[in-house]
């Protein structure tokens, strides 16, 4: 929120979001180094080292359409009263620094660290171009694989733009809910491809329940529209996730994925109301700042370890080792990348005092 004087006021922290992203970051964690494919990153199966943690992990991907619904609900609750500048401006002090540090160690480790089996090599052309971020719709090869989560949504923060750019309210958002929902069961069939990569059809229900989620949260209760959104976005939600497990290429149950996202539905829903506001412990705000670093570090450096010393080691002391590793990275990466670089660019991003104005003229 903003004070009329344009002084930035802080949104209530919730925080157990930041028990829940740490949570999702660590499966997919898990789901990287013991669900891949073939015996990448440990020379052996995953089945044959971790025959029952492998089980649990094959459904880690999970944790990314979390990600995405719970950035619904903080874009949203962030953005809500805010000029479409403060409301950029926001949005890249909390995505590019910790980025462009992942993507420069990534680069480096690729072309010089390890090399697991038919891993192309990253250019310095390609390492340019992924630090915009928007490498994917030009064409350029990601230079870590967990990237292509951040296009999306960068597509999601363009599409709410219009919202804020209008001016946030309940009815506007709850509009802007139906309109996606709708375009997103319609693009596919259009046409018209940029219509289709806008819209992000099977990524879109996630979004639009965390919004529909917050608005919830700011009415206090739930009512007879919010409840129809969360059923529409949830009944487009289990039609798009057959196609959504397809494109993860595992043959997992689709029973279970659709349990663990109602299940994610209600724990939203819970957050929602405010029942869980009460969980405040000391180290979730912590937890909260780690998982972005560790989503974005942990597998182009994480398995490069687990692939050269996971036979010296042995399978578990290796996987407890390297998570622990990661974790303890992407800390050090908050406090010596993140809180100096932003802090810098907030300076640089300031709004500058006319001449005029300093000599009170």
């Amino acid at each position: 929120m903003w004070s009329r004087r344009g002084r930035a006021v802080k949104a209530p922290r919730i925080a157990v979001l930041d028990g829940l992203r740490l949570l999702a970051a660590l499966s997919v964690v898990l789901f990287h180094y013991l669900a891949g494919s073939g015996t990448v990153p440990w020379q052996r199966t995953a089945v044959e080292l971790f025959p029952t943690l492998h089980r649990i992990a094959e459904f880690g991907w999970l944790g990314v359409v979390f990600f995405f619904m719970i950035s619904g609900f903080v874009i949203c609750m962030s953005g809500w009263g805010k000029s479409l500048q403060q409301f950029w401006q926001g949005r890249v002090l909390r995505l590019f620094p910790l980025y462009w540090a992942a993507v420069v160690l990534s680069s480096a480790a690729a072309r010089l660290g390890p090399q697991t089996p038919g891993e192309p090599r990253v250019t310095v052309g390609q390492m340019l171009t992924n630090l915009t971020m928007l490498h994917e719709p030009l064409g350029v090869s990601h230079v870590d694989t967990v990237y292509w989560t951040l296009w999306v949504e960068l597509r999601f923060y363009l599409l709410f733009s219009l919202v804020v750019l209008l001016g946030t309210s309940h009815r506007r958002v709850a509009n802007f809910c139906c309109v996606w929902a709708l375009g997103s069961v319609l693009a596919p069939a259009s046409g018209i491809p940029l219509l289709d990569q806008l819209l992000a059809p099977p990524w879109a229900p996630f979004f639009i329940a965390g919004i529909v989620f917050y608005l919830v949260r700011r009415a206090g209760r739930f009512e007879g529209e919010t409840l129809g959104l969360l059923a529409l976005s949830w009944l487009l939600m289990q039609h798009r996730l057959p196609a959504v497990m397809a494109w993860e290429g595992h043959g997992i149950n689709w029973k279970v994925c659709l349990t663990v996202i109602t299940v994610m539905y209600l724990v939203m829903g819970l957050i929602a109301l405010g029942k869980l506001d009460r969980i405040q412990w000391r180290w979730l705000p912590v937890a909260g700042a780690i998982s972005y670093p560790l989503y974005l570090v942990h597998q182009s450096l994480g398995v490069r370890v687990i692939w050269r010393w996971n036979e010296q080691w042995g399978a578990w002391p290796t996987l407890l080792g390297v998570t622990a590793a990661m974790v303890l990275l992407a800390w050090l990466l908050h406090r010596v990348v993140e809180r100096p670089l932003t802090r810098l660019l907030r300076r640089l991003m300031a709004p500058q005092t006319e001449p005029s104005q300093k000599l009170g003229a």
